[in-house]
């Protein structure tokens, strides 16, 4: 008996290329589309980052400003208490960091760290700025995190309030985990889409 050479039917050959093709255009589209999302997430996901950041750090500033002038005008008109118990206070009050210096840049009070520990504080540049009559604001890291420092001038010298920047930084955290979560969803998306399209 002739053995014969197994040939699928037309019918077997037909019905497998649509499935082929389904897969084939599912592919084009699904890689299309996730790509897509990537450049508009990366480009995106940058600006706003850097925008919230920006935005948290300019209310900051504005805020700690108003409370280092009320900082300011306490030092100049309360002459009741010592510089150490108004820095004590009003930094509690502000939430920061409060520092006094002299006209020759020596620190007379601060409400967190020992005076004797603190070499060249006054030297630091929102402090020069603030001695010769100005905002100064400075923001640089300090134990391993970014502080803002804001010193404005007063009688006698200049006061001095610090801030950490966290929240600038939790706010830009939260808005990424946001928006990784809207590239999830995307992505979702673009399955089901890609999906339809293939049909």
């Amino acid at each position: 008996m002739a053995t014969e050479t197994f040939r699928p039917r037309e019918d077997q050959l037909a019905s497998g290329r649509p499935r082929r093709r389904y897969w084939k255009i599912f592919a084009i589209t699904y890689i299309a589309l996730l790509s897509m999302i990537a450049i508009v997430a990366g480009t995106v996901g940058y600006s706003l980052r850097a925008n919230v950041e920006k935005a948290v750090q300019a209310e900051i500033t504005r805020n700690l400003t108003q409370k280092a002038q009320m900082l300011a005008n306490r030092v100049n008109a309360d002459h009741a208490h010592g510089l150490d118990v108004i820095s004590s206070q009003e930094g509690q009050a502000a939430g920061a960091r409060a520092t006094v210096i002299d006209t020759n840049g020596q620190i007379v009070a601060d409400s967190e760290v020992p005076i004797s520990s603190l070499h060249d504080e006054g030297k630091q540049p929102e402090f020069v700025t603030a001695l010769h009559g100005s905002r100064g604001v400075e923001i640089r890291s300090h134990n391993g995190a970014q502080v803002l420092f804001v010193a404005v001038p007063v009688l006698g010298g200049a006061v001095r309030l610090a801030y950490p920047l966290a929240d600038a930084e939790a706010a830009a955290s939260e808005m990424t985990h946001r928006l990784l979560i809207a590239c999830l969803a995307a992505i979702a998306v673009a399955g089901a889409l890609s999906a339809l399209l293939s049909h």
